[in-house]
């Protein structure tokens, strides 16, 4: 088999090249500034940072999953779309830290919501129906029955512990939205 000879004038030739080279370099530096703001991101949020509450108001699974959760900081508003292991549901509060320096820079914290007004909420029994835990997430998912309809829900927590497939657990149901329920602390 004989390998053809390129058509190209060497003048061609040498633009290929560069084009090729301009391309590796964009490349490279997207790669070394996502580095570089991720790095800066963790830096900020390792000090001087304050917590606050966001509320999630909504949430998508174009490509990846992600929650858009809405916070405020001074009385000025920020959201956040970082992705999740999981979609939570809307009107559902958690705990964000935040950096003093820079408060769009944020991280919410699935394995603490918050309850404003527990009187707004139930408490029943759940069975757990499934268990997930690695070195970076731990995931309980359970049944549960309220006002006649049945409803299953995920939660993570920072532990599994000693919570089993099939153990029954206490559990707290949002009265106006029972698709919002938490493990009873």
């Amino acid at each position: 088999m004989k390998i053809k000879k390129d058509n190209l004038s060497p003048k061609e030739k040498k633009n290929a090249y560069i084009s090729i080279f301009i391309l590796v370099l964009i490349i490279i530096a997207f790669f070394v500034y996502k580095k570089e703001h991720s790095d800066y991101r963790e830096k900020l949020l390792s000090e001087n940072t304050e917590l606050t509450s966001g509320k999630i108001i909504g949430n998508s699974t174009y490509k990846t999953t992600h929650n858009y959760v809405e916070y405020e900081v001074n009385g000025k508003k920020f959201e956040t779309r970082r992705s999740s292991s999981r979609i939570f549901n809307i009107r559902e509060i958690y705990e964000i830290k935040y950096s003093k320096s820079n408060p769009e820079i944020s991280e919410v914290d699935y394995t603490k919501p918050i309850i404003f007004d527990k009187n707004k909420f139930e408490t029943i029994n759940g069975i757990i129906t499934k268990t997930y835990e690695n070195d970076r997430l731990s995931v309980l998912s359970f049944s549960y029955k309220y006002r006649n309809e049945k409803y299953e829900r995920d939660v993570i927590l920072e532990k599994i512990g000693g919570l089993k497939k099939g153990n029954q657990i206490r559990i707290l149901v949002k009265r106006n939205n029972p698709k919002i329920s938490y493990l009873e602390k």
